[in-house]
């Protein structure tokens, strides 16, 4: 997958900006702070997430003195092009394919596929687990619209179970037709969570070997309020046994909105153990893992966006990073130091310098 084409009005710090951009190409964004080139990764990581990365607020991402952005590219995958655009209000967006109204969200998450590494990353191992299902949830709403609409039909029935607790009289049938729903939505998205888990770390354990000499074991559990054995007898059983304290305290208090993820080394929390320079290690090899999940279900690779990825890499696992990453895959680099041309001599390479919103080629 490829962008060939960025477009971007009133987007940050960008005016008016149209750049054509090469496929299977690792791109270095070059520039001093404040320039931009965050602003530019985090325009296609809006593309394929329709939520930045870096703020909740979406009147933030509109240029002063502006009350509309809009982001538009030519994708590239599987060698058919197709034309999007986003249009962000304050409080909306209108989502377009070849200029045609898109709907739903649905609809269009999932055409585009970009994985994004960056520093605020690392939050991810030591904040609250709804941050680590988020992660899951993102992943898996892209490679499955059967996880998608199950997830949302499931949070659509816990919010109804929920009301219906919160009644004076509750309707002890309905809560229980709800119940029987629910534990058929879990079944689904806990097999899909289980599997890509344990997919993913398969994957990121051989990506992490090539950042270390040591002989670290690391992984990833994925902990949820039932044995992962007959899932559909547990969950029910698990229901019966909560179902008189959700009708005393008036919510549900189980379900896979709970759930969590241990990610470990030698055993232990790698929140409890792990250095800086680990985690950083282990992030970027969990990301080049999607990568690779990804590129088997999709028989391509997704665009590939690295956001300061080196400034606390030393150069040994700089090179190692630029060295691993698959030729056919269109890689976004920012950094603000002198580009060391070395690590890239075996990928085809484009350097830019970003000033003031405004990008230009460097000749090598």
């Amino acid at each position: 997958m490829n962008v060939r084409q960025l477009e971007l009005r009133y987007f940050r710090n960008y005016e008016k900006i149209k750049c054509d951009f090469y496929p299977n190409c690792i791109h270095v964004l070059t520039g001093k702070n404040a320039q931009g080139k965050t602003n530019l990764i985090e325009s296609i990581y809006y593309l394929s997430h329709l939520r930045s990365f870096r703020t909740q607020s979406q009147s933030r991402l509109i240029k002063d003195d502006h009350d509309f952005f809009m982001i538009r590219s030519v994708m590239e995958s599987h060698q058919r092009k197709e034309e999007v655009r986003i249009v962000g209000y304050e409080h909306e967006k209108h989502l377009y394919r070849f200029n045609d109204p898109v709907h739903r969200y649905s609809d269009f998450i999932g055409n585009i596929n970009a994985v994004l590494f960056c520093p605020d990353d690392l939050s991810l191992f030591n904040q609250s687990p709804k941050m680590r299902r988020r992660f899951l949830d993102m992943e898996l709403i892209k490679l499955s619209k059967k996880y998608t609409w199950t997830l949302n039909h499931y949070q659509k029935l816990l919010r109804q179970r929920n009301m219906i607790l919160k009644k004076e009289k509750i309707d002890d049938v309905l809560l229980e037709t709800l119940t029987e729903q629910m534990i058929e939505d879990q079944v689904i998205i806990l097999n899909q969570r289980v599997y890509f888990l344990e997919n993913l770390m398969e994957k990121t354990k051989k990506f992490y070997s090539y950042f270390t000499s040591e002989k670290e074991d690391i992984g990833g559990q994925y902990l949820t309020f039932i044995e992962l054995e007959n899932i559909r007898e547990n969950l029910k059983n698990a229901y019966v046994r909560s179902f008189h304290r959700d009708k005393m305290y008036k919510q549900t208090h189980l379900g896979i909105h709970k759930d969590d993820i241990d990610f470990h080394m030698n055993g232990v929390s790698l929140k409890d153990i792990a250095s800086q320079g680990q985690k950083r290690s282990f992030l970027i090899s969990l990301k080049l893992a999607l990568c690779q999940i990804i590129y088997e279900k999709q028989k391509e690779y997704p665009i590939l966006l690295l956001d300061d990825v080196f400034s606390e890499l030393d150069e040994n696992r700089s090179q190692k990073l630029i060295s691993i990453l698959p030729k056919t895959m269109q890689v976004f680099i920012t950094m603000t130091e002198r580009v060391n041309m070395d690590w890239f001599r075996n990928h085809e390479t484009k350097i830019y310098q970003i000033e003031k919103g405004h990008l230009k080629e460097v000749n090598l």
